[in-house]
């Protein structure tokens, strides 16, 4: 993980109980910048009736390193939000590895990400060459208010700055939740009717009368998860999904 301050290395290792214990590498800049790691376990969930809760709680509790840097947070939520999970995994490592910085890390060279300067440089051929013309835009439009943000959005609510980010055009509500979320740990702010949040609810219960449409299904899952939604909504995202190295700016 990284920002503008620090740069860490989080790794995912095996534990003897099945699980997975996180660990936080410092790599480079300020030592007093750690990523704060939270964990959720399913047994907190309420029971409601579906098979969701079952599957969540076989998988066990989820471990989630929380981004500290705007930058950070929204070039993962533009990603995230315009290109199908796996593909946007690779274009992002792509350009991190050709445009971004290296470092030597306890594992081997990592890259991060390049910088909102270096985004707001590059010509359109080179965001073409690196398969981001769909993304191009939005990075710039992220890239530009984070530049105009400076270190204040620090200064801000959570919920000031999901209204902030939230203007941006193409998809900016859906980018700024998942931003936000990605920052605060408070998975609320992704939004209901999320396309994935829909997958992999279908995928974990197939059985069930989930609607299809996007409106109703908002309300049903607003519904069944109550005060609980942040929680189901980031074991659900992480279920089936395992990263064992991220190198956070």
């Amino acid at each position: 993980m990284w920002s503008s301050e620090s740069v860490w290395l989080v790794v995912a290792s095996p534990s003897p109980d099945g699980g997975h214990e996180i660990s936080l590498e410092w790599v480079a800049g300020r030592l007093d910048t750690e990523p704060r790691v939270d964990v959720i376990d399913p047994a907190v969930l309420t029971a409601t009736g579906f098979r969701l809760r079952e599957v969540l709680l076989a998988a066990g509790p989820v471990a989630r390193a929380r981004s500290g840097d705007l930058w950070d947070a929204l070039v993962g939520a533009v990603f995230r939000c315009t290109i199908p999970l796996g593909c946007a995994r690779t274009l992002y490592r792509d350009a991190a590895v050709g445009l971004g910085a290296g470092y030597d890390t306890p594992v081997g060279r990592e890259w991060v990400f390049p910088a909102p300067a270096q985004i707001l440089a590059l010509p359109e051929d080179v965001f073409d060459a690196y398969g981001l013309t769909r993304v191009r835009d939005r990075l710039r439009s992220a890239a530009s208010i984070v530049r105009g943000m400076r270190s204040g959005w620090r200064h801000l609510s959570w919920n000031v700055l999901y209204s902030c980010l939230a203007q941006m055009p193409r998809d900016g509500s859906l980018i700024a939740g998942a931003a936000v979320a990605d920052l605060s740990g408070d998975y609320r702010f992704v939004v209901s009717s999320d396309f994935l949040i829909r997958k992999q609810v279908h995928a974990g219960d197939p059985g069930s009368s989930w609607p299809e449409n996007a409106l109703r299904f908002s309300f049903r899952w607003q519904a069944m998860t109550g005060i609980q939604r942040s929680d189901w909504t980031l074991l659900l995202l992480a279920h089936g999904t395992r990263h064992a190295l991220k190198t956070v700016p």
